[in-house]
């Protein structure tokens, strides 16, 4: 198998967990601004996850504003009281005010990402944007590979995926809970409590599709959070940390002694930092290291 063809198979299947350890590190302060607000231009979304600068620093408050006046909705809630309807709702406002320019037919999806394997534990991938080629690197930052392999899920498939999905989150919920899995972790194996299968699913899709965070357009990014919100079972914990050993905010799918998926978000911003399922004191993780779109393979965002 060629380094192509692994990296094919690394973005499309998703390895056993092993264990990483936790590294403790600061959260920053995550202020959504009001909805009527005009849409400012974030370069950010174009280098999602591009600095581990501060990964040591202390544990800051997080500080998210009310969005409505009326009482709170009946979701589960982590230690700090934090609802998964209104962190994913305040990421769906920051989302649905992010610029993301249309990529170019011959323009490059770049992404880099992390995982807790032994081998190749950091890559890089390019896919070109039209589908006729693709590019890779190992960690070692050595020689990028081009070959002709588009891949089974490479970024213009995912593109036209994306756009064909509903608006309303609800009907987005009933269009993953139908689609064939695409999942970005492992939560329970070797299987799911009765009746969370379609949740599990759903979940995982989400998870899989943020981390082309850079060509989803603002208003499906925020109806994407608004659904995830929506699957029973999800919550929010603090200082949850990444493959590489940054923090986040956890967006978590909680099956108890089945396990635990982790789709960990930056609380400045609320871009995708990454994922991680836990069980019975394991962990598997992978973490997006930088993604955007390039005019040829072997630039960076």
């Amino acid at each position: 198998m060629n380094e192509l063809e692994l990296l094919d198979r690394l973005r499309a299947e998703v390895p056993p967990r092993q264990d990483l350890r936790a590294e403790e590190a600061r959260l920053h302060a995550a202020i959504a601004t009001p909805h009527q607000a005009r849409r400012p231009k974030r370069v950010a979304r174009l280098s999602w996850g591009l600095t581990l600068a501060g990964a040591t620093m202390a544990a800051a408050v997080l500080v998210v504003p009310r969005l409505d006046s009326g009482p709170a909705p009946d979701v589960e809630t982590g230690l700090t009281g934090l609802t998964a309807a209104k962190v994913l709702e305040n990421a769906a406002l920051v989302a649905e005010r992010t610029d993301v320019p249309a990529p170019r037919p011959d323009q490059w999806f770049y992404l880099k990402e992390q995982q807790s394997l032994d081998r190749m534990p950091v890559f890089e991938t390019w896919w070109r944007m039209d589908g006729k080629r693709s590019a890779a690197r190992g960690g070692d930052g050595g020689e990028v590979k081009v070959g002709d392999e588009k891949g089974r899920t490479y970024p213009l498939k995912t593109q036209q995926e994306v756009e064909a999905f509903p608006a309303d989150p609800d009907a987005l919920l009933a269009h993953l809970r139908g689609m064939d899995e695409r999942t970005a972790l492992s939560i329970c194996e070797p299987e799911c409590p009765a009746g969370t299968e379609d949740d599990v699913k759903a979940f995982g899709i989400l998870q899989w599709y943020m981390k082309f965070g850079p060509i989803i357009p603002p208003d499906t990014a925020a109806t994407m959070f608004r659904a995830m919100a929506r699957i029973p079972n999800v919550k929010i914990e603090e200082n949850v940390s990444t493959a590489d050993g940054r923090t986040g905010l956890g967006v978590v799918l909680d099956l108890g002694e089945a396990g635990k998926g982790y789709t960990i978000l930056d609380p400045a911003d609320y871009h995708y930092l990454g994922a991680k399922s836990v069980r019975d004191g394991e962990e598997w993780a992978m973490s997006v290291l930088g993604a955007g779109l390039v005019d040829q393979p072997g630039q960076t965002p």
